[in-house]
């Protein structure tokens, strides 16, 4: 199973200009509260999530990144925010029943290849065992 998961979500505002929230453990950090909880809903709203119940577990999860540019940056940066926002819409949704470590023992982190036109991360889950 393949999911498109965006590196940045908009976040609407009444009397500012909207706020693009870039997933992304620096300004996940820097974030007030609600703020999180707003960016997180808005996650769960933006991806499109299969109709399936992953049954069985154990899961391996890999995310993969494909960048708008080439500019480095650190992929556990912002891949650790897309894990935690994206296993929790996944246990919220019910898909799977629980995020820990029995569940999904193996997370990986990769590039892809640089995609102006649509940059995102890439979730890919398989059963393992």
């Amino acid at each position: 199973m393949k999911i498109d998961l965006p590196l940045s979500i908009v976040i609407p505002r009444k009397t500012k200009a909207d706020k693009v929230f870039h997933l992304n453990l620096n300004t996940y950090r820097n974030t007030y509260f609600m703020v999180l909880n707003q960016a997180k809903t808005l996650f769960k709203d933006t991806i499109v999530l299969p109709d399936d119940v992953l049954d069985s577990p154990p899961y391996k999860f890999t995310y993969t990144v494909f960048p708008a540019n080439k500019r480095s940056f650190d992929i556990a940066n912002v891949c650790s925010i897309i894990d935690k926002f994206c296993c929790d819409a996944l246990v919220e949704a019910g898909l799977i029943k629980d995020d820990n470590h029995k569940y999904i023992p193996i997370v990986v982190y990769q590039i892809g290849h640089v995609d102006p036109d649509n940059p995102r991360c890439e979730l890919e889950v398989e059963k393992i065992g």
